[in-house]
């Protein structure tokens, strides 16, 4: 099920990524499984023409109704050209599926967090992969 409540979100975020820190403005979405949120990202500094996501999945299956709210908070709301998230280089799934989308992977920061590296990725609108509404 969809969850649209930002302080959930965060929550859900801020036991996945330590050190996440809370921006006023941040809008989140979620889904949740049995009653446990499962996969969540939260939308920050948007600027008009992008806007970072910090993005967390549990294991198991995600559904396309997720993804498809996850692609139309920035680029149908804000109307932005690109989505821009880090992700720590071990983080083998999340860097897989932002490639299934279209992302690519623009730099990388050297030992960057306590897991090592960090990838910073980026989603432009021209390059996303449009999900089926079935």
């Amino acid at each position: 099920m969809l969850v649209f409540e930002a302080d959930q979100v965060y929550d859900y975020l801020k036991s996945r990524m330590p050190g996440l820190l809370r921006l006023e403005s941040g809008v989140g979405v979620g889904w949740s499984r049995d009653g446990a949120l499962v996969a969540g990202a939260v939308f920050e500094q948007h600027n008009g023409v992008s806007v970072w996501a910090h993005v967390a999945i549990d294991d198991g299956h995600l559904p396309r109704t997720f993804l498809r709210a996850f692609l139309a908070y920035p680029f149908k709301v804000c109307k932005v050209q690109a989505v821009c998230g880090y992700v720590e280089a071990s983080n083998h799934r999340l860097r897989n599926l932002a490639r299934r989308l279209g992302a690519v992977e623009e730099a990388t920061l050297k030992q960057a967090t306590p897991n090592g590296d960090v990838v910073i990725c980026t989603l432009w609108r021209r390059n996303h992969v449009a999900l089926a509404q079935n």
